[in-house]
């Protein structure tokens, strides 16, 4: 990955999701729950998470788990100087809400409630998002659709309420491809809501993020809450393919006409138990926790 570890993504799709820091009880994720694509190797992989990518030498994230409760992440936000930390906070043993909170002043802060099913998927959420200008603020409300098994996150309706006022006047629609189970492409459609409510495609822009080529290796973001992820995504929506078991090696992005199309190519090298610790030039850097 290296140099293209920053996304560059020409989009004006903004999602939300999560809130606040009350870390009062336990996590219900497994630190490398999947098999890694261990590959038929009989040595079970030892119990990690993600802790620390860096990027020659400079760190781009960094996650905190107090014991197996993962507590907070601090992400890079795309090609920007911009830090976001989302600090979650339990409800019932299960994540309830994350607040994320940029590093500069003047940063969107967006504060989300969330539901988990049994399954640990998220089945509905709440964002209200503050900025520097009231103008800018939004609250947004979002459904969850998931396949006949309940596994595969197929759907996402966000409608957004703008500037304070208590009326839907927004919408976005996200809809995803598998390849196996990894998600292949989030198809992102953004518009205005016509006056009952329903989406307005006559409006609608779409955006399209491709995660191509996938590995068989482990996704590393695999090793953390799937909700944290599902919310960054809902965030900046290129960071779909996290809450993919593994890696993606393109990541192509089509805003909506006249712009163009990125691509970025994304290369690995793994350890004996297939988990990433860098990309092929030694220049991006993983760092586990061993529990």
């Amino acid at each position: 990955m290296g140099k293209n570890y920053l996304f560059k993504v020409i989009t004006g799709v903004v999602f939300g999701l999560l809130v606040s820091c009350d870390n009062s009880s336990s996590d219900q994720f497994e630190p490398s729950a999947n098999n890694g694509g261990n590959n038929g190797n009989t040595t079970p992989p030892p119990a990690r998470v993600l802790e620390k990518i860096t990027l020659n030498n400079n760190v781009q994230e960094e996650y905190t788990v107090n014991g197996t409760v993962f507590q907070k992440g601090m992400l890079r936000d795309g090609v920007t100087n911009n830090y976001y930390t989302g600090t979650a906070t339990y409800i019932n043993n299960k994540i309830g809400k994350i607040k994320f909170v940029g590093s500069l002043t003047g940063s969107m802060a967006y504060d989300f409630s969330v539901s988990e099913d049994s399954k640990g998927n998220v089945y509905s959420a709440t964002c209200t998002a503050t900025a520097a200008a009231a103008i800018d603020s939004f609250v947004s409300d979002y459904t969850f659709t998931y396949d006949a098994t309940g596994k595969k996150l197929v759907k996402i309706l966000e409608k957004r309420k703008v500037s304070g006022n208590t009326a839907y006047s927004l919408f976005t629609e996200s809809t995803f491809t598998y390849n196996g189970d990894n998600i292949f492409k989030a198809e992102c459609t953004n518009g205005t809501l016509t006056g009952t409510g329903a989406p307005n495609m006559t409006t609608a822009k779409l955006t399209v993020y491709s995660f191509q080529n996938y590995d068989s290796k482990v996704n590393p973001f695999s090793t953390l809450p799937k909700t944290f992820f599902t919310a960054w995504s809902l965030i900046r929506p290129e960071n779909f393919y996290r809450i993919s078991p593994n890696n993606p090696t393109s990541v192509f992005v089509m805003p909506p006409s006249p712009a163009s199309g990125v691509n970025t190519p994304m290369t690995y090298v793994y350890d004996a138990f297939n988990y990433p610790v860098s990309d092929k030039d030694q220049v991006l850097k993983y760092a586990y926790r061993t529990l």
